[in-house]
């Protein structure tokens, strides 16, 4: 897949995750949106249960109600589907984030924007498996990785830009880069004390640290 087909994948806001059911569904009758709100609803559930090299195609069809042949009409393959899925939870995490911060001013929102983005990860089980723990989805989406973190320095910029931020826009994206990586990094490799994980303490270290890069 080429690097600007994974970005178009990326920017298209697919929404309408469903929750998971444990069997199987009736044909699904219900307008292609509905139909394509269920199939991520279900891959979602299956790529996080069971991994990318062990999801099951016919399974997602199954937990859907649609057949086989609908899903492939629109997913080719199981690496669209996951580009698809991974952009719906990136979308949803955005506006929780987004939502989270809004009237804090850019200091202050910063610093929320960071314990919510790192909370998010965690508490997710497939933001947590794309972002942290499942190698093989690491490796299918390698040439997401960098315009994924891309996409949110520019969308937590803007946020902050929208909360009162006046520092210059390469210097703010910079700054926010920063962040977005630090906040992958703290969770591949968590300290050793299991404590500076909790809530209050992620956000004091983002307050003390963080968020006097942000003006």
């Amino acid at each position: 897949m080429s690097d600007n087909l994974v970005k178009d994948s990326l920017k298209s806001a697919v929404k309408g995750r469903g929750a998971r059911t444990s069997t199987r569904k009736v044909r699904n009758t219900a307008s292609p949106a509905d139909q394509e709100a269920a199939i991520l609803a279900a891959a979602a559930s299956e790529f996080a249960e069971a991994g990318v090299r062990r999801a099951n195609i016919d399974e997602v069809a199954a937990r859907a109600g649609v057949s086989r042949s609908t899903l492939y009409r629109r997913f080719p393959n199981k690496e669209a589907l996951l580009y698809a899925v991974a952009t719906d939870a990136y979308e949803r995490g955005m506006k929780r984030l987004e939502e989270s911060v809004r009237g804090m001013g850019p200091k202050d929102a910063l610093v929320e924007a960071f314990a919510v983005g790192a909370e998010l990860v965690m508490s997710d089980p497939l933001l947590s498996r794309i972002v942290l723990t499942d190698s093989e989805i690491k490796s299918v989406t390698a040439k997401m990785t960098s315009l994924f973190i891309d996409m949110v320095t520019d969308r937590v910029a803007a946020t902050l830009r929208d909360e009162g931020a006046e520092m210059p826009v390469e210097d703010l994206l910079e700054a926010v880069e920063i962040h977005v990586r630090l906040v992958i990094s703290l969770l591949e490799t968590p300290p050793s004390d299991p404590a500076r994980t909790e809530p209050q303490r992620v956000r004091d270290f983002a307050a003390k640290f963080l968020a006097p890069m942000i003006w």
